[in-house]
C-alpha cells in the first residue's frame, strides 16, 4: 500500500474524521454555551448557579485530561475514544433536556469530563495514527479546526438561538458525535506494549481537590473563601508529599515548582484566569446591560477568540527574531491595559465598540503570551520529559480557566445582588419579561461586568512578576543567543 500523502488520504480519512470532528465539538461547546448563557438563565432560572455551567465544565475537563494520559497508554486510544465520545454525547443529551439549573450544571460537569478525555485522546492519537511526515500537518489541522470553530461557533450559535432555541446547541452533538464514533470505532490504535492501566488515583484526587477548592474559594467571595483556601493549602501540601514518594505522580513537581516551568505555570495561569474572568460573561453584559438581541449576544464572544488567534500567529512569526520570554512578557503589556480600559468604558458608558475592541486586544495579548510560552516550554524540555512537562503546563492553564470563570461569575453576581437582591429579576430581564426594574438591573449587570474586568486586570498583573523571574532565570541563555 502506498504511503499516504495527506491527513485526508483514503487510508487516514476515517481516523481524521473521528479526531477532527470530536475536536470541533469540544471547541464549539466552549463558545456556544457561553453565548447562550442569557437564554439558559431566562428559561431555567437559578441565576446564582449560572457561572457553574462554565466553571463545572472547565473543572472536570482539566482533571479528566490529566487522568486520561496514563489511561491512553494503558488501554489504547481506541477504547478511550469510545468512552470519551459516549460520555460527551450522553451528557450533551442530558443538558439539552435539563429542566432546571442544578441538573444543567450536573450535565455540564459530566460533559466536561468527556471533553477532557477527548482532548487527551486527540493529542495522543495524532502521534500514533499518522506517519512521521504527516504528524506536523495533523497537529496544524487540529489547530485549524479550533481556529475555524472559534470563528464559526458564534455564527452557528446565533443561528440556533434565533431560529431554534438553546437546547439545539447540545442536541447537535448527538448526530455529529455518533458519526465520529462510527468513523473511529475500529481504526484508532489499541494499547502499545504492556497493558498497564495503573493511574495515580490518589494524586489525581488531590489535584482534583485543590482545583475544586480553588473554584469554591472564589465562588462567593465571603468568609467561607478563607476556609476553602485552607483546604487548598492542605491539599497542595499533601500532594507535594505524595509526589515526592510516588514513582510516577500524575503531575511531576519539577514541572510546576522549578524554573523555568514555575514561571510559565504561575504567570500564564494567572493571565488566563484574569482574561477569562471578563471574557466569559461578555454575553451577559451585551444582553442584560445593553439590551442587544440574540445575534449580537452570540457574536460578542468572537472578539476575544479572534484576538487570541491573532496573537498566536504574531507570536509564531516573531519567535525567530525575539526571545520567547520577551514575547511572553509583551503579551501582558496588551492584556492588562485592555482590561482596565474595558472597566473604564463600561463605567462611563462608552460605546460597545470600545469594549469589543479591548476584548480583541486582551485576546491578542493572551495569544502572544500563551503561544510563546508553549514554544519556550518545548525548547527548555528534554524530549524524554516533554509529555510530562506538557501535561503539567496543561493542568496549570486548566486551573486558570476554571478559576477565571468562577471568579468572574462571583464578582458579577456579587455586584448585581447589591442593587437587585432578588436574582429572579435578573432572570426576567434576560428573558425580556420585565419593564419596571429593567434600568436598575441593567445598570447592576453593567457595573458587575466592569468590576469583573478590573478584577481580571489585577489577576493578570499578579502573574507578571512570575514572568519577570522567569526572564531573570533565562537571562544567561538569552545573552548567549544575543536576544
Amino acid at each position: 500500500m502506498s504511503e499516504p500523502s495527506g491527513v485526508l488520504s483514503r487510508q487516514l480519512l476515517p481516523a481524521s474524521i473521528a479526531i477532527f470532528t470530536t475536536v470541533a465539538l469540544v471547541a464549539f461547546e466552549g463558545l456556544a454555551v457561553a453565548a447562550a448563557l442569557p437564554e439558559l438563565a431566562a428559561e431555567l432560572g437559578g441565576v446564582a448557579l449560572l457561572p457553574w455551567t462554565i466553571t463545572g465544565f472547565l473543572l472536570t475537563s482539566g482533571i479528566a485530561t490529566a487522568i486520561s494520559g496514563p489511561l491512553v497508554d494503558g488501554v489504547g486510544t481506541r477504547t478511550m475514544f469510545r468512552w470519551a465520545v459516549a460520555i460527551f454525547v450522553s451528557a450533551s443529551l442530558a443538558a439539552a433536556f435539563a429542566p432546571n439549573m442544578p441538573l444543567m450544571v450536573a450535565a455540564r460537569i459530566v460533559q466536561g469530563a468527556g471533553g477532557g478525555m477527548i482532548s487527551a485522546v486527540g493529542i495522543a492519537a495524532v502521534g500514533l495514527v499518522y506517519p512521521p511526515h504527516l504528524v506536523g500537518r495533523a497537529f496544524a489541522a487540529n489547530a485549524t479546526v479550533w481556529g475555524v470553530m472559534g470563528v464559526a461557533a458564534p455564527a452557528i450559535a446565533a443561528l440556533m438561538l434565533t431560529i431554534l432555541d438553546w437546547r439545539w446547541i447540545f442536541l447537535v452533538n448527538l448526530p455529529l458525535g455518533l458519526a465520529a464514533l462510527a468513523a473511529g470505532w475500529r481504526v484508532l490504535p489499541g494499547p502499545r506494549g504492556i497493558r498497564d492501566r495503573r493511574v495515580d488515583w490518589r494524586g489525581a484526587a488531590l489535584v482534583g481537590s485543590v482545583t475544586i477548592s480553588l473554584a469554591m474559594a472564589v465562588d462567593r467571595l465571603d468568609w467561607t473563601s478563607l476556609a476553602w483556601l485552607a483546604v487548598v493549602v492542605a491539599g497542595a501540601w499533601l500532594y507535594i508529599r505524595h509526589a515526592r514518594r510516588h514513582p510516577a505522580p500524575i503531575v511531576w513537581l519539577e514541572h510546576l515548582i522549578r524554573q523555568p516551568y514555575a514561571g510559565l505555570a504561575l504567570g500564564l495561569g494567572l493571565m488566563v484566569a484574569g482574561a477569562i474572568a471578563a471574557e466569559t460573561y461578555i454575553p451577559l453584559y451585551v444582553r442584560g446591560a445593553l439590551g442587544a438581541g440574540t445575534a449580537l449576544t452570540a457574536w460578542s464572544v468572537l472578539f476575544f477568540t479572534l484576538g487570541w488567534t491573532t496573537g498566536a500567529n504574531i507570536s509564531g512569526r516573531l519567535t525567530r527574531r525575539m526571545a520567547e520570554s520577551t514575547l511572553t512578557a509583551g503579551g501582558f503589556g496588551l492584556t492588562f491595559p485592555a482590561l482596565v480600559v474595558i472597566w473604564v468604558a463600561v463605567s462611563i458608558g462608552l460605546p460597545s465598540a470600545v469594549v469589543f475592541g479591548c476584548l480583541y486586544l486582551a485576546g491578542t495579548g493572551v495569544g502572544i503570551s500563551t503561544n510563546s510560552g508553549l514554544t519556550l516550554l518545548r525548547q527548555v524540555t528534554p524530549d524524554d520529559q516533554l509529555g510530562r512537562a506538557s501535561a503539567a503546563h496543561q493542568v496549570a492553564r486548566a486551573q486558570g480557566f476554571t478559576i477565571g470563570a468562577a471568579l468572574g461569575g462571583s464578582v458579577i453576581l456579587l455586584a448585581v445582588s447589591r442593587v437587585v437582591p432578588d436574582l429572579e429579576t435578573v432572570r426576567q430581564l434576560l428573558a425580556g419579561e420585565t419593564a419596571g426594574v429593567t434600568e436598575v438591573a441593567a445598570q447592576g449587570i453593567a457595573d458587575g461586568f466592569g468590576l469583573t474586568a478590573l478584577v481580571g486586570a489585577c489577576v493578570v498583573a499578579a502573574g507578571f512578576p512570575a514572568i519577570l523571574r522567569l526572564r531573570k532565570h533565562l537571562a544567561p541563555a538569552r545573552a548567549a543567543k544575543g536576544r
